[in-house]
């Protein structure tokens, strides 16, 4: 049977990839999607409508188009310096839309969350699997957000077992269009790197990252899913990839840089000494739970993920 589906944050990135990818699936009856900003693509399934996650007639909007699923993306994914906005956005709007799915009674919910809320520290396991607590680290706002959804998620179970709730905890994020504060560092000529911090990292490609979602929606996958492919990378390995000059810092001397350079609010400073550490310790992630539940295989590597963001930005060919 095919199934209307509504997203918040639908005009983002990730929303109108996922649009596009639904636009081709039999399964998918209609889209509608929420954001305040207008989308730049029209579709022929999905309708936009302009509205603040923190719109209080969201509920209404959504007892009114009657969806078979959510799918929660609006989200604030680069760190900013208005903390309450912050908050706003992130919690106060996760909180707004699981009221509202209530209300409508969705059966089925998607949240995107994050493996940065596992926290980045020097005795992590390796890997991480989704039984393991999450424990953010306190100073990187954007993870300690990720834990308070979830949290508000394992409520909104206890209130509504009756539902099918997925979260996906994805690593970082990369492919040929994904422009970001990480993506960012390569435009230097010389990289900056955190001395004798080398951790393994995790990239997932930006299709696996759309299919991931659509494959758990379509198998009503429950619980949290970690996604990240399963080979890793240093940062060494990277620099030796992309070839380019680095100059290493010790990791106290890094985050009193970037502190200044981002209390100094300067264009290039987009994250606060908290991100930091997740160049410094491990935080990697084991996604055999959607490989052997779901069927689910990744079509990219960590590390052609990060080739193929290097040939985009031609610093290799």
């Amino acid at each position: 049977m095919a199934k209307k589906i509504f997203i918040t944050g639908g005009s983002g990135y990730f929303g109108t990839q996922l649009c596009r990818e639904m636009e081709k699936l039999d399964w998918v009856e209609a889209v509608d999607f929420i954001d305040v900003k207008k989308p730049i693509y029209k579709f022929q399934k999905s309708k936009f409508k302009l509205m603040d996650i923190n719109d209080p007639a969201l509920s209404d909007w959504l007892s009114k188009i009657k969806p078979d699923i959510v799918i929660h993306l609006a989200y604030i994914l680069e760190e900013i310096h208005d903390k309450n906005l912050m908050f706003k956005i992130n919690v106060q709007g996760t909180k707004n839309i699981l009221k509202a799915c209530a209300q409508a009674k969705v059966p089925q919910i998607l949240l995107a969350s994050s493996a940065t809320a596992y926290g980045a520290y020097p005795d992590n396991p390796i890997p991480l699997k989704e039984h393991h607590p999450l424990n953010p680290n306190p100073d990187f706002i954007y993870a300690v957000h990720k834990k308070i959804l979830e949290d508000l998620c394992q409520n909104y179970l206890q209130e509504h077992p009756e539902t099918c709730l997925s979260i996906i905890r994805p690593c970082v994020v990369y492919g040929p269009n994904v422009n970001n504060y990480l993506s960012d560092l390569f435009d230097f000529a010389i990289l900056p790197i955190i001395r004798a911090h080398h951790p393994p990292l995790q990239f997932i490609h930006q299709d696996d990252l759309i299919q991931a979602i659509l494959t758990i929606i379509q198998a009503q996958g429950k619980g949290a899913f970690n996604l990240a492919p399963p080979d890793t990378l240093t940062i060494m390995d990277i620099v030796q990839i992309a070839k380019k000059p680095y100059i290493s810092f010790p990791l106290s001397v890094a985050k009193i840089g970037v502190g200044l350079l981002w209390n100094l609010r300067i264009p290039r400073a987009r994250f606060s000494p908290g991100f930091l550490s997740y160049f410094a310790y491990p935080w990697v992630v084991d996604s055999s739970k959607i490989q052997s539940q779901l069927g689910f295989k990744f079509n990219y590597s960590s590390r052609e993920t990060i080739e193929i963001m290097l040939r985009v930005k031609k610093i290799i060919s």
